[in-house]
């Protein structure tokens, strides 16, 4: 009997001890797998944050010229409000017209 519990001792649990700790490595909370999946959101933040950065540099630029071109004002007041000159003909197409 004593022989048994030295061997248990001695090849199992080490055994166990080991499985133990490569399941935590592997598919723990802190493991490769969660590590993974942590990398792949960042890397699909950083690209998302990028198209907003060019979007809102877009509107500044936008915003920037519509405050100082009375052109762009005067195109910008006749696409969205229909604000057109008197005699001008307005044609209205749409949306997704090719």
């Amino acid at each position: 009997m004593e022989l048994l519990k030295s061997r248990l001792l001695w090849n199992v649990l080490p055994t166990v001890a080991v499985v133990v700790i490569l399941y935590l490595a592997v598919w723990g909370e802190n493991g490769v797998i969660k590590q993974r999946e942590l990398l792949r959101d960042a890397e699909r933040a950083e690209h998302r944050l990028a198209v907003v950065r060019g979007e809102n540099a877009t509107l500044e630029h936008d915003i920037l010229r519509l405050r100082s071109d009375t052109e762009a004002q005067r195109r910008a007041a006749a696409e969205e409000l229909l604000l057109v000159p008197a005699h001008s003909t307005v044609y209205r197409f749409p949306p997704n017209t090719p």
